[in-house]
């Protein structure tokens, strides 16, 4: 079972916390989230990932068991 990254771009507000996890996520030029990795997260990116959704202010971050 692996772990996968959505994001909800219409709720994103652009705080930027999710960049914690710099290799998973940015901001684009109208300063809202990107997700760099698609496919599973890895099992070592998984605690700072699952941090980066939690801090976000907006909950336009999920995690996705399948």
């Amino acid at each position: 079972m692996g772990t996968r990254i959505s994001a909800e771009k219409s709720k994103c507000i652009g705080a930027g916390l999710c960049t914690i996890a710099a290799e998973h996520f940015d901001l684009d030029g109208s300063g809202k989230v990107v997700v760099l990795q698609e496919g599973d997260v890895e099992a070592g990116d998984l605690s700072l990932v699952s941090d980066a959704v939690s801090m976000c202010p907006a909950e336009a971050l999920h995690l996705n068991q399948h």
